[in-house]
């Protein structure tokens, strides 16, 4: 469970690159995996799913 649980993070943390400079903080929910960053000076929060989406929050 633990490795399904740290590949979901990383594949969710991939994804949130792609819009974010850096990466501050990442928590793991059941449907989902928030991930806190910065991009352009803004600390935003992302969303991703498991079915792939990504949602700001």
């Amino acid at each position: 469970m633990a490795k399904y649980t740290a590949e979901r993070i990383k594949k969710a943390q991939d994804k949130a690159l792609e819009r974010l400079d850096y990466i501050l903080e990442t928590v793991s929910a059941l449907d989902f995996v928030e991930v806190v960053g910065r991009v352009g000076g803004d600390v935003v929060t992302y969303r991703v799913y498991n079915d792939g989406s990504v949602c700001e929050k």
